[in-house]
C-alpha cells in the first residue's frame, strides 16, 4: 500500500517528539510561604476510577519537583496561547534563583485546596495530593490524586501543545467517524 508517507531517520534523542503528550501545564508549587511554577509538556492521567490521577515528568533538581517532594501537593494549570508569553518566561529562570511570581508580576488567585497561587487566565486546573515519586536518573515523576479540578467549557481547545522549544501548536478540528 502506498500512503505517500516519506520516512526520514530521527536521532535517538529526539525520539520523544513523536510521542510527546503534548498539552503543557505549569506545575505550580509553594514551600515555606514562596509560590512556583514551571512549563512542563511530560504529563497525562493513569488513573480515572474513583478519582483522576495524573503524572507529571520534571527534573529532580527544579525548585518545583523539591517543592511538591516537600510539601506533598501540587497544580496542574492548563495555560491557553494567550499566556505563551507566560509559559516562556517562567522556563526561562529557575525558581531557586527568583521569585517567578514577583519577577513576571504574575497575577493569580488562591488554590481551593492547598496553599498554591494559580495563574489568572489558565484555561482549567487540577489541584494534587503526592502520592509517590518515581526518581530515574535526573528525572522526578510525580504521581498525583486529583483533590479538585476547575475549567472553562471546552478547555481542552484552549491548550498549547508543546513537541519541541520551537514548535507549539493548539488543536485543531474535532475528528469523527
Amino acid at each position: 500500500m502506498d500512503t505517500g508517507f516519506t520516512y526520514e531517520e530521527l536521532p535517538l534523542d529526539q525520539a520523544y517528539m513523536l510521542q510527546n503528550p503534548g498539552g503543557l501545564v505549569l506545575l505550580c508549587t509553594s514551600r515555606g510561604g514562596r509560590y512556583d511554577l514551571a512549563p512542563v509538556a511530560w504529563c497525562c492521567p493513569y488513573e480515572y476510577s474513583p478519582v483522576s490521577k495524573l503524572l507529571v515528568v520534571c527534573d529532580i533538581s527544579h525548585r518545583t519537583f523539591l517543592d511538591a517532594r516537600e510539601s506533598g501537593f501540587f497544580a496542574l494549570a492548563l495555560p491557553p496561547p494567550s499566556l505563551s508569553p507566560l509559559v516562556k518566561a517562567s522556563g526561562s529562570v529557575s525558581g531557586a534563583d527568583v521569585d517567578k511570581y514577583a519577577r513576571f508580576e504574575i497575577s493569580s488567585m488562591p488554590g481551593r485546596c492547598f496553599d498554591l497561587r494559580i495563574p489568572e487566565g489558565v484555561s482549567g486546573w487540577m489541584e494534587c495530593r503526592l502520592e509517590r515519586i518515581v526518581e530515574e536518573g535526573t528525572s522526578g515523576i510525580l504521581f498525583g490524586a486529583v483533590e479538585g479540578a476547575w475549567a472553562v467549557h471546552d478547555a481542552w481547545k484552549h491548550r498549547i501543545h508543546y513537541v519541541s522549544d520551537d514548535i507549539w501548536y493548539r488543536p485543531g478540528e474535532i475528528i469523527q467517524d
